[in-house]
């Protein structure tokens, strides 16, 4: 009986380290694919970046924080300021980085949850145009596992404009991250 019980304990823990393992390695492909996003938005490689995402209808959309939206109706006037809200596609975003000389989305505070089939990333990034910060807010990801490669299927952000608002500094982020 004991001999059973350790064999049952043995397969347990080679079950629950496989386990760990494989969301191990699940994180770090993620990541690569974060690092590989990042790397195609500097290089402005279609290719690449069109790559990353998954064959069909992908979800691409932001939102103006309220803050920004205020400013922005403040400045130019409710019928002149722009909508809070917009769509649009990952190869319009990729061909409108055309019109910089330089482009780049940098990304940090990032947190993973995935099960080995879908994942969720969020994280804080800033968007800068010819070596200046335009804006900056969260971005999620939604990615699936697909004939074992990672893919993204949606990208959502919020946008907070810098021209009224500066991002706050990694730390202040990381703290209003964790509040419920």
């Amino acid at each position: 009986m004991k001999e059973i019980k350790l064999l049952l304990f043995v397969f347990l823990i080679t079950i629950q380290q496989s386990y760990a393992q494989q969301n191990t390695n699940n994180k770090k492909e993620i990541k690569a694919i974060i690092e590989q996003y990042s790397q195609s938005v500097i290089k402005r490689d279609s290719i690449a970046f069109y790559n990353l995402f998954n064959e069909g209808t992908v979800t691409w959309c932001a939102a103006l924080m309220e803050k920004s939206q205020n400013k922005e109706i403040e400045t130019k006037g409710k019928e002149k300021a722009r909508s809070n809200y917009f769509s649009g596609s990952y190869k319009g975003f990729l061909r409108g980085l055309f019109k910089y000389h330089s482009t780049e989305d940098k990304f940090d505070n990032i947190d993973i949850v995935e099960d080995g089939t879908v994942a969720a990333v969020t994280m804080d990034y800033s968007f800068w145009a010819n070596n200046k910060m335009t804006n900056w807010g969260g971005k999620y990801l939604t990615l699936i596992k697909r004939d074992g490669k990672w893919k993204i299927t949606s990208v959502i952000y919020s946008l907070e404009l810098t021209s009224y608002f500066e991002q706050p500094s990694l730390a202040t982020r990381q703290k209003n991250k964790k509040l419920p």
